[in-house]
Order: structure tokens, then C-alpha cells, then sequence
């Protein structure tokens, strides 16, 4: 054994450290004849937190002239959850839903006249809420609504009147749809949208919206859309682009 290289041994000290952009690390050893003991620290720069600036809440007025005038069409004017005031829609109206439409005024009315939505169901209530106003467009009401109601009535498929379906007592729990409104100058309705759902797998209308929801809760199958419907519905909505 060699003294001298002994010694050196039990002294030797050996240190190894280097940098990366964001983390420190350093690294020691320390040997002898006897024992090896090893360190690390670990050091780390973290960015401070950068607050998001956050926008208000904007709430809707329910006072709003608008905001009311869509509330007593929905409920009261429709032709859907009541029988229809021809007056409050404007000659140029356009309907679209996800499967039905467009329709002009008269078509939409006829198609009205046909159905008789709140006929067959005739407790239907369309429990509206969060009504606001399109901050692109003032003339727009947005909302949101959950079917609901009992069928005790006849569901109508034909303008005649002759083809009707029974009801059944079925009970309709709606999934949330959207809505919207567009007036026109004279508060008549311009535009209606209806029936795109929110969360289709709410509620028993198999994620069906409108009259094509209530359809499938009274046993009606429903076609599905094809591409000439799909072709229609690319048409913009009036003053669209």
C-alpha cells in the first residue's frame, strides 16, 4: 500500500456544477478510504404570476322593451306554446330551426295551423330563461328554453285536419334549446331561430329539439336531414351577409 497515495485519497475532494437557462443545479462528492457522501441542491427560478384581466359580468335588463316583447311573443303569440298573432310578425319573417325551415311568414303560420303544439300538449310550457341582448346586434334576443308539458291532445300532421296522433299522456322534459329573436323597427318579428340544442343528453327528447323533440316523446319518428335540407338552410338570414 502506498502512503502517499493514501492520503491523497482520503483527501481528494471533487466538485462538479453547471447551469441551465432556468434551473441550478450543484453537485459534490466527497471520498475517502471509508466513505463516499454525496449532496445535491437543486435551485429553480419560477415566473411570477401574470393576473388575467378579467371583463365585468354583463347582465341583462329584464326591463329591457325588447327583452319583454320576445317574453309575450314566446308564451303568448307564438302559434307554438299558444295560438299565433299574425300581426307580430313582420311580412318579410324567416324561420329556421335545425330541421325545419326556412319558412316565410305564411309558411311558418300554416305549419302552425298544422301542428297544433299547444293543442296536443296543452299545458306545454316553454320555461324560458336567460334572456339577453346580442351585443352585435341590438335588435336580437337571445334565450334559452326546457320543453315541458303533457300530450293528453292530437298531435296534427296535415293541414286538412284529417291525420292527427294521439298523445297518449306522454310527458315531454325537454332538453335546454336555444332561441332567438331579431325585431324590426316596429318591433314585428323578423327572425326566428329555435330549437338548436344545448345538451343533448338532457332530458327525454332523445337531444331533439322544438317540434321534432316533442315528435320522438310522442312516438314519431323523425327523418333525418338530408343534403338538399342541409343545401337550404346555408341561406343567409335576412340583412345577413
Amino acid at each position: 500500500q502506498n502512503p502517499l497515495g493514501s492520503s491523497m485519497l482520503s483527501l481528494f475532494t471533487a466538485s462538479l456544477s453547471f447551469q441551465l437557462p432556468s434551473l441550478s443545479y450543484q453537485y459534490q462528492s466527497q471520498a475517502s478510504t471509508s466513505v463516499i457522501r454525496c449532496s445535491a441542491t437543486v435551485s429553480a427560478t419560477i415566473p411570477p404570476v401574470v393576473s388575467a384581466t378579467i371583463p365585468p359580468v354583463e347582465m341583462a335588463d329584464a326591463a329591457h322593451p325588447l327583452i319583454q316583447r320576445a317574453n309575450e311573443i314566446l308564451y303568448s303569440e307564438s302559434g307554438f306554446y299558444s295560438p299565433y298573432n299574425e300581426s307580430a310578425f313582420s311580412e318579410d319573417f324567416v324561420f329556421r330551426g335545425p330541421y325545419i325551415g326556412p319558412l316565410n311568414k305564411q309558411d311558418y303560420l300554416s305549419t302552425m295551423d298544422t301542428f297544433k303544439i299547444h293543442e296536443a300538449i296543452p299545458d306545454i310550457s316553454p320555461n324560458a330563461f336567460g334572456f339577453s341582448i346580442d351585443p352585435k346586434d341590438p335588435n336580437r334576443v337571445w334565450f334559452m328554453v326546457r320543453n315541458s308539458g303533457t300530450a293528453t291532445g292530437e298531435l296534427g300532421l296535415d293541414r286538412d285536419g284529417k291525420l292527427r296522433v294521439p298523445g297518449k299522456g306522454a310527458v315531454l322534459d325537454g332538453c335546454p334549446e336555444t332561441f332567438s329573436i331579431i325585431f324590426d323597427a316596429d318591433r314585428k318579428v323578423k327572425y326566428l331561430s329555435v330549437g338548436y340544442v344545448a345538451d343533448r343528453f338532457e332530458g327525454n327528447t332523445n337531444g331533439k329539439g322544438a317540434a321534432v323533440g316533442i315528435f320522438h316523446v310522442i312516438g314519431l319518428p323523425f327523418p333525418s336531414p338530408g343534403p338538399l335540407l342541409k343545401f337550404a338552410q346555408w341561406l343567409p338570414p335576412p340583412g345577413g351577409d
